[in-house]
């Protein structure tokens, strides 16, 4: 009977797998790698997003000139998430798990013809981090003023008060944020190894000293950046960023380091992953690179507690809830750390069945039938947290109603705890996008990604007719559930990682993304550029029957892991797995 029951649920997984395996999955995995270039600050080098342009483009680190274009050194790089702050922390820890999918899922990437587009995004976020290392000990770790920032709901292209830079130094050092950054140019340096040799040198060039400087420096969290995105500790980034230097470089003492740095505070006993917390992928990566049974003990409890019946909550419709900011992000980051584990190990397996039903949740899986993916479905989120899509003309969020332009590819906070969101762009706890939430979301997808997608080839292509629902901006935003209305001028984003409380203004909407008794705000940019006209909007909505067939596919997918994910849990109960 047992080897029956067995038999039945390894055919169950196959089934499932190659369902999630189809072209669907290359056109999200473009979109979610587009969603970065909607990110993107300084001179744009095309018009792969028509309805973004040039922005601040004096951005400069102190003592630096501006070039022959009138662009500063610091006038590139990422906007943090729907603001005008560049924060080098989320940032880094962004380019390290792009660089770290990529490293994993290379092939699904590149048969869905997106390698190119892949390393084009990771390349705009490192040049930026590699810019920001102005010296040997001196690292730029935040530009603008999340306080000026979050003041003010403008556009990006129309940012023009003065933008503060932020800097960690010998006297200012920054443990965390400088270990963030190494990581991420290591990673990108193993990214590059083949297609562009000399960048990707340039790449560990960069992230040895910022290594070293880390290392040197008194040991310390970055205190420069404000109160946003506040470390809990920096034992868990010296971890990951010894870890990753191994990597890309096989010197030994990297290793030992990250053995020991390992064991010291709750690193090797996180139960969480995100920008603040990189504990449980540490537990990942020194299995992957030792096959020590301590870290596979110290990773696989830290998996089952996001199983159900473990410590993480679950809603009703099936997401595992870790916390109310931004929920969506924690449950699909595991997911891809687990898929990691779980693919690396022959697939068939609890975890492997986790990531693929909370990634289906996102989809629009779910009792709510609601999609957390801008762009996608035909109950997808229209109105995200997002200035720049919004393009208001008088520093209005309420107005207009619907946002200007069509943000892709974004995935939003996410629901409360009984699945309830409403689509509400004030509310900047649930439906903000940002660097760090995406993360997730490109891993699961390139996890799962197959195929050969035409469009896909080509960054700028808008997506083929057939392939998903692009809602219009201009369509009435849902109203499934109420929440209470913010501000009518202003919003600033404070989004906290760890913490389970936060609180809104009724005044002005802050972000930030905090992460354990820290709440993380978002400040802007400097240079006024000319916003791109309203001409330019684009209206990427497609037939709704389209859009119900393509939602109709991956709710398939979901049922099925749906269905999967309950017979393991209780086969889980039963013979004690």
């Amino acid at each position: 009977m047992k080897s029956k029951i067995f038999l039945c649920l390894f055919i169950s997984l196959l089934l499932t797998i190659n369902v999630v395996k189809s072209d669907e999955s290359c056109y999200l995995l473009k979109q979610s790698l587009m969603f970065y270039k909607a990110q993107r600050a300084g001179r744009l080098p095309d018009n792969d997003i028509p309805w973004r342009g040039n922005s601040v483009l004096t951005d400069k680190s102190a003592g630096s000139s501006l070039d022959s274009n009138g662009d500063g050194d610091l006038s590139k790089g990422y906007f943090d998430a729907g603001d005008g702050v560049k924060f080098h922390f989320p940032m880094a820890y962004s380019m390290t798990m792009l660089g770290w999918s990529y490293l994993e899922y290379s092939n699904n990437i590149e048969k869905c013809g997106l390698g190119t587009l892949y390393r084009e995004v990771l390349k705009w976020g490192t040049d930026f981090l590699i810019a920001s290392h102005t010296s040997d000990n001196v690292f730029v770790c935040q530009v603008g003023d999340g306080n000026v920032d979050h003041s003010v709901w403008q556009p990006p292209e129309d940012i023009n008060y003065v933008r503060q830079i932020y800097t960690i130094d010998s006297n200012n050092p920054g443990t965390d944020v400088a270990m963030e950054a190494a990581s991420a140019l290591a990673a990108a340096s193993l990214v590059f190894k083949t297609s562009n040799p000399t960048y990707s040198d340039l790449c560990l060039q960069h992230a040895k000293k910022l290594y070293t400087f880390a290392m040197t420096a008194p040991m310390k969290v970055n205190s420069q950046s404000n109160p946003f995105y506040i470390s809990s500790g920096y034992w868990d980034e010296v971890t990951w960023g010894s870890i990753w230097l191994y990597k890309a470089t096989k010197n030994q003492t990297y290793m030992n380091n990250a053995a020991l740095y390992y064991t010291y505070g709750n690193v090797q006993y996180a139960n969480e992953f995100s920008w603040d917390d990189k504990g449980v992928g540490t537990s990942l990566l020194l299995y992957q690179l030792s096959s020590d049974s301590k870290y596979k003990t110290n990773l696989e409890n830290s998996f089952n507690n996001w199983l159900p019946g473990g410590g993480v909550k679950y809603t009703p419709g099936g997401l595992a809830w870790l916390r109310e900011w931004g929920p969506c992000r924690y449950s699909l980051v595991m997911g891809f750390l687990q898929s990691v584990y779980s693919i690396k190990n022959g697939g068939n397996s609890k975890y492997n069945t986790f990531a693929m039903g909370q990634l289906s949740y996102v989809l629009g899986n779910n009792t709510k039938k609601q999609s957390f993916v801008t762009g996608y479905g035909p109950n997808a989120p229209k109105n995200p947290h997002h200035r720049a899509a919004h393009h208001p003309t008088d520093k209005n969020i309420n107005i207009p109603v619907n946002n200007t332009y069509q943000l892709l590819g974004g995935l939003v906070g996410g629901p409360k705890d009984n699945d309830e969101w409403t689509d509400d762009r004030t509310n900047y706890v649930t439906n903000e996008v940002a660097l760090d939430y995406n993360v997730g979301l490109v891993g699961s997808l390139a996890a799962y990604a197959t195929g050969s997608d035409s469009s896909s080839s080509s960054t700028g292509s808008t997506a083929p007719s057939t392939t998903s629902s692009q809602t219009s901006a201009t369509t009435s935003q849902s109203t499934t559930s109420s929440s209470t209305s913010q501000s009518t001028t202003s919003s600033t984003t404070s989004k906290p990682t760890t913490s389970s409380t936060t609180s809104q203004s009724t005044t002005s909407s802050t972000t930030s993304h905090s992460t354990t008794s820290s709440t993380t705000s978002k400040p802007t940019t400097t240079s006024s550029t000319t916003s791109p006209s309203s001409t330019t909007s684009r209206e990427l909505g497609e037939s709704e029957s389209e859009g119900q067939l393509n939602y109709s596919i991956s709710l398939f997918i979901g049922k099925a892991d749906l269905v999967l994910l309950f017979l393991l849990s209780i086969i889980s109960m039963v013979f004690n797995l």
